[in-house]
């Protein structure tokens, strides 16, 4: 189960969590690296092979329509349901028409949302 602000979407033919460190990493005049641990972040990446366009609608609406920067992400970890709040990145799409009927669906969508 995935949720944006209030909004259910649909769960993702695949979803990854990339684990990061932001850091002022610099390398001092005797080429030794210095810096500090500043945070620790999560970049979640969502992809659906296949999703209708009412579907992709719902997540647009959460993700890219809204005139606010960060919202909330809610998805279960482990068994455990988390929250992080984060904006979104790009989120490319390639309409497909399915078959020889006149049906279009999305495919290849992938966005990622980035932990503030």
């Amino acid at each position: 189960m995935f949720r944006i602000g209030t909004i259910t979407i649909k769960n993702p033919s695949n979803f990854k969590i990339e684990r990061y460190n932001v850091t002022n990493m610099e390398r001092r005049a005797d080429a030794y690296m210095v810096g500090d641990l500043i945070a620790k972040k999560l970049k979640y990446y969502f992809t659906y092979d296949v999703i209708s366009g009412s579907d992709l609608d719902t997540i647009l609406e959460a993700i890219w329509e809204p005139n606010e920067l960060f919202f909330d992400l809610t998805y279960t970890y482990n068994g455990i349901e988390k929250t992080d709040e984060v904006y979104v990145g790009s989120i490319p799409t390639e309409l497909h028409k399915a078959g020889l009927t006149s049906n279009w669906v999305w495919k290849n969508v992938t966005f990622n949302l980035i932990g503030r």
